[in-house]
C-alpha cells in the first residue's frame, strides 16, 4: 500500500510539473513569431503558450492578436496568453490578470501604443504614462480596426 501511495504522489508531482508555462523572453536574441522583428524592448512583448507547452513569443501585443487572428494556431490549442508588465520590464503576467492602457505618451514596437499592467496598478501608480484604460477585448478590437489591411506601413511584414 505504501508503494502505491508513493507512486501516486510522485505521479501527481510529475503531472503538476508538466503544466504548460510561459518562459522568459530573450530580448535582443529572439524574433517575433508574427512579424519576424527582433524582440528588444523589455517593456513590451507577449507570449502564447499551447496546451502542448510550445511557446510563441511576440514583440508587441498587436502581433500576438494578429498571429491568432491569422489562424497561425487554432484557438482551442491555446493554453494561455501572457503580456509583459510595463512597470516591471521583462516580467510576464497572464492576460486575464492584466489591464491595458492606450496612450500616445509611449511608443510600442509596432505602433499601437498600448502597454499592460497587473489589474489595479494603474490607479495607484501615478508615475505611469496616463491614457485610456482598455480591456483585453478592447485591445483585440483596436488591433483589428487599426490593422484591417495588415500591419501599419513601415512595419515588418510577416
Amino acid at each position: 500500500m505504501n508503494q502505491w501511495r508513493f507512486f501516486a504522489s510522485g505521479l501527481f508531482v510529475l503531472l503538476l510539473g508538466c503544466q504548460p508555462q510561459p518562459r522568459p523572453i530573450h530580448f535582443g536574441e529572439e524574433l517575433c513569431a508574427y512579424c519576424q522583428m527582433g524582440i528588444s524592448d523589455p517593456r513590451f512583448g507577449a507570449e502564447i503558450v499551447t496546451r502542448q507547452g510550445r511557446v510563441f513569443v511576440f514583440d508587441a501585443l498587436e502581433c500576438m492578436v494578429e498571429f491568432e487572428r491569422a489562424g497561425s494556431i487554432p484557438t482551442e490549442q491555446i493554453h494561455s496568453r501572457w503580456v509583459i508588465d510595463f512597470s516591471q520590464p521583462g516580467k510576464l503576467i497572464a492576460v486575464e490578470a492584466a489591464e491595458f492602457v492606450f496612450t500616445p505618451q509611449i511608443h510600442s514596437p509596432m505602433g499601437l501604443n498600448v502597454y499592460a499592467l497587473p489589474q489595479g496598478r494603474y490607479e495607484h501608480d501615478t508615475v505611469l504614462p496616463r491614457g485610456r484604460k482598455l480591456t483585453w477585448q478592447e485591445v483585440v478590437e483596436l488591433v483589428r480596426a487599426q490593422w484591417r489591411e495588415g500591419p501599419p506601413r513601415g512595419s515588418p511584414m510577416p
